[in-house]
């Protein structure tokens, strides 16, 4: 999913990364393992053909899982 969002121009906004980043990490695999991303993968990848997702939680959503 994260490649085909690049490919459509998305860029990650580590302005939302509230801690330090790791040698071993990336700003991609930061913010891909929120889990507003990885609840919309899942839905794509049971749901192929879904046109709408809506995603409920009870804490805040960061401003790059929005987009």
């Amino acid at each position: 999913m994260s490649k085909e969002l690049i490919e459509h121009g998305h860029k990650y906004d580590a302005s939302w990364i509230t801690r330090v980043i790791h040698q071993d990490e990336t700003v991609a695999s930061v913010l891909c393992g929120h889990s507003e991303k990885l609840a919309i993968a899942l839905n794509f990848v049971e749901n192929p053909n879904t046109r709408r997702i809506q995603v409920t939680k009870n804490l805040r959503v960061c401003g790059d899982c929005r987009k």
